[in-house]
């Protein structure tokens, strides 16, 4: 594991590491969620928390691997953090959410794992409900983006119509909007689907 992989598996640095470009990154969400009658929130791949305050005044669950996200998530945050692999952990006793949240998470896992995650996604999403994606996308030409996405700690970051695929397979696409963000540095695609 590279240092840098290393570091951002402390909480502390992950937030530091984040926070400049926190509301550009999540911007796409935010315009789609603005006024939008929400009650129950899934956010997968929470780490400490960084999404929770935008979900302060509805029943807000977070799940995140790794444990020390999760309890600096719990001392800095109103909701629930729970410590689980949502591809592989019986989480039918949450119940269903309307909104289901995954922050630049996939590209940290395969093609299998995606899948698998996104089938159980599929299972914990409200009829009516929709699911929000923000993903890192590898830019097919040479760019600044495309040289961050392959020094990211993440290994999968994948081309703009591999994620659309992989996102359809699983949901009817509402919006897919490519975007970018901190001067261009990090090429991203935020879908929004419902369940098929």
């Amino acid at each position: 594991m590279r240092l840098l992989d290393r570091l951002l598996e402390l909480p502390i640095v992950y937030s530091l590491w984040q926070a400049p470009f926190a509301q550009q990154k999540f911007e796409p969400v935010e315009r789609q969620l603005a006024g939008l009658t929400m009650r129950r929130v899934l956010d997968v791949g929470c780490g400490p928390g960084t999404n929770a305050d935008r979900f302060a005044d509805v029943d807000y669950v977070g799940i995140d691997i790794n444990e020390s996200y999760l309890v600096k998530a719990r001392r800095n945050h109103a909701g629930r953090f729970i410590q689980a692999d949502l591809a592989t952990s019986d989480l039918s006793a949450l119940g269903k959410f309307d909104v289901v949240l995954v922050n630049s998470f996939l590209h940290h896992l395969p093609d299998r794992e995606v899948d698998a995650l996104l089938t159980r996604v599929h299972e914990q999403l409200a009829p009516g409900g929709t699911v929000h994606i923000l993903e890192l996308v590898r830019p097919s030409n040479w760019s600044l983006s495309r040289v961050m996405a392959r020094l990211d700690r993440g290994l999968y970051a994948r081309p703009l119509g591999q994620w659309q695929a992989m996102f359809s397979r699983h949901f009817s696409p509402r919006v897919v909007e490519p975007y970018s963000f901190g001067g261009r540095l990090w090429s991203m695609v935020y879908f929004q689907g419902t369940r098929r």
